[in-house]
Parts: C-alpha cells; sequence; structure tokens
C-alpha cells in the first residue's frame, strides 16, 4: 500500500508537507498551489488510499461513535438494506436511540470467515450478521468474536438472536394448502452458490409438514451456474422449465417476491388461471404482489419491526457488553388475497 512517504520521496518533499496536503491543511502550512499539486496529482497517480482509522483519530475535537459492522450479502434482499437505513436515522433522529456509525461489510453466503480479520480484532463495537449460510454457520460457532454480535436468523449459543420463526411459516403454507384440500405442492426457490439458512428452515418446515400431512411436495430451483438476467429472469425461466416437464402441482410456496412476478407472469401467458388451477403464496413483501391481478398472498418479513428491534437491541448492547444473548424473535404475518384466499 502506498504511503505519504513514497509520495514524499516521488515528489522531493517532506512526509509532513504531504500529511498536510492530503488532510486538507496546506495553507495552515504555507504549501505552495504548485507544490499542492504535485503532491496532489502523485497521491492520485500511485493509487494512495488515506488511512481513514488513523484520520478519526487525530480528530480530537469530533464526537466518538459506535461503530457498528453490518455484514451484506449481495443475495440478501435489496429492500432490506434500504429500510434498515430508514429506521436507523429516523431512530436517531427522534432520540430513541443513540448515534451509531455503520460501515458495510460485503461478503458473499458461504464466504464469511474471509471477513475474520475484521470481525475477530474487536475493531467495531458491535456487529450485525444477517441470514448465511451453512459454512457461515459453523465460522461463527468457531469465531471469537468479543463485542456484541446480533444474528437476524438462526440460533448459534453466545449470540443475540433478533429473528422470525422460518421453520414455522413454511409448515404453516403446508397446512393452509393442505386445509385447501391440495395433494401435490411444490416449494420454488432461487438458485444460490449456498442456501442461506432462512431459505432452508422455510423448506424444512414446509417439506417435513407435506409428508406428515400427505401431501407429494415438489422442490423447484435453478442449476448452479445458470445465468439469469433478475430474479424475474430466473422466474420466468423456472416456469417454462415446469410447464415442459408437464407435471404442474396444484400449489407453489414461491421463496421470493421478485421470482414470483416471473413465475406469475409465463403462468398467465400459458393459460394457467390463479388460483382456479394453482394457488399461490409467495414469501416476500413485494408491493407489486397486492395490485397484481389476481392479488397474490404473501408471507410478510417484518423488515421494519426486525430493523426497529435490531438497532434497539445493539444501542442497549452498547451500554451493556456483557449482557446475557438476547432472543427476539417476531411474527410473520399472512396477508391472504385471491391467489390463495384464507
Amino acid at each position: 500500500m502506498v504511503s505519504i512517504y513514497d509520495i514524499a520521496k516521488a515528489v522531493g518533499v517532506s512526509a509532513s508537507a504531504v500529511s498536510y496536503v492530503l488532510s486538507g491543511r496546506a495553507g495552515k502550512a504555507r504549501i505552495s498551489k504548485e507544490k499542492q499539486k504535485l503532491i496532489l496529482d502523485a497521491a492520485k497517480k500511485m493509487g494512495y488510499i488515506p488511512n481513514m482509522a488513523a484520520r478519526k483519530l487525530s480528530r480530537r475535537d469530533s464526537p466518538h461513535l459506535p461503530e457498528i459492522a453490518l455484514c451484506w450479502s449481495p443475495e440478501q434482499h435489496p429492500s432490506f438494506l434500504n429500510t434498515f437505513i430508514g429506521i436507523l436515522q429516523d431512530m436517531t433522529a427522534g432520540g430513541q436511540v443513540r448515534e451509531m456509525r455503520f460501515t458495510i461489510l460485503p461478503y458473499r453466503n458461504g464466504k464469511l470467515e474471509e471477513l475474520a480479520p475484521v470481525l475477530t480484532a474487536n475493531y467495531y463495537n458491535g456487529i450485525i450478521v444477517p441470514a448465511v449460510s451453512e459454512n457461515d454457520v459453523e465460522f461463527l460457532k468457531n469465531a471469537d468474536i468479543q463485542v456484541p454480535t446480533i444474528l437476524l436468523f438462526g440460533d448459534i449459543p453466545g449470540y443475540h438472536l433478533v429473528t422470525v420463526d422460518n421453520y414455522r411459516t413454511g409448515a404453516e403454507v403446508a397446512e393452509i394448502f393442505h386445509r385447501h384440500g391440495h395433494r401435490s405442492v411444490a416449494v420454488i426457490q432461487p438458485v444460490y452458490r449456498q442456501i442461506s439458512m432462512t431459505i432452508a428452515q422455510r423448506n424444512s418446515g414446509f417439506l417435513e409438514n407435506c409428508r406428515k400431512l400427505g401431501m407429494d411436495a415438489a422442490v423447484v430451483t435453478g442449476r448452479p451456474g445458470e445465468l439469469y438476467s433478475n430474479k424475474i429472469g430466473e422466474g420466468r425461466a423456472l416456469a417454462v422449465e415446469m410447464l415442459e416437464k408437464g407435471t404442474l402441482p396444484t400449489s407453489v410456496f414461491i421463496q421470493h417476491d421478485l421470482m414470483a412476478l416471473g413465475i406469475l407472469d409465463v403462468f398467465g401467458r400459458h393459460g394457467i388461471r390463479i388460483p382456479e388451477d394453482m394457488e399461490v403464496i409467495v414469501y416476500g413483501n413485494n408491493e407489486s404482489l397486492e395490485i397484481h391481478s389476481p392479488s397474490v398472498t404473501t408471507v410478510q418479513y417484518p423488515t421494519h419491526e426486525i430493523s426497529r428491534e435490531c438497532i434497539a437491541v445493539m444501542a442497549e448492547l452498547l451500554d451493556k457488553p456483557g449482557a446475557e444473548p438476547v432472543r427476539r424473535i417476531l411474527e410473520t404475518p399472512f396477508v391472504f388475497r385471491e391467489s390463495c384466499p384464507p
């Protein structure tokens, strides 16, 4: 990594001069405009990246804000991040919780251990981890993380938990289809490099209850490595594949709201009537499903409630770092519409 000493050597000035220019204090040191430009051009050309941690430590006049790491995989639903940030702003502006500074740490499902040097170094005051895969769970079980860490999935001893009962949700969907007299059902899910624990938990609840209730249940998912334009395109591809096989179930549980839009589009264009020929329940909060024709029954992941509870719990834990693990299980309400009446 390029340092201020490398830049100083390249330009032929002192390291202190480079420090003054890069920190915006060149005027205080009476460094000429020409020399400032030489230093800035060299820093840009050499790919200099400022040490923000050191810069924050040097700002003695600025208030100390707790640093919270939000681990984030691109396979998470994008609406959650938008909602979380909005709720955080509302709660801090309204004085409901103390101010916190959040840093997003990107990772891929199954690769959370690549963040181990950061997560186990006590660099952050708190950590939040959304849904992960089995590999990531194993990493968390064995990781020596000393700061308050909130999981938004599953249950691992020693960690705090703010989540929903995904297994129960899947089991309830199976129960609804059974009450409606269905014998042939399916769960449709996106393809992932490694399936997230939340989807796996809903699948288990759904499939196990289907077996108990005597229903034939299939799992429909994409092929690993297959390229899809987006989740809607993936849904269209899976629906076409189901039609080509000619073994359509009479009810489906779709595990992703955007996939559902593609699936319903294909089924509608091929004359499959919803709910007469097939009942549909979708997991997700997409507002388009409410105005879809016919309107679609959904299981609502409580994005606002999860965000609010998670932020409140983290604020509490910052004041009580050694507190016993918190365990908050929120409800996932069903919103019944035309695709699967109550």
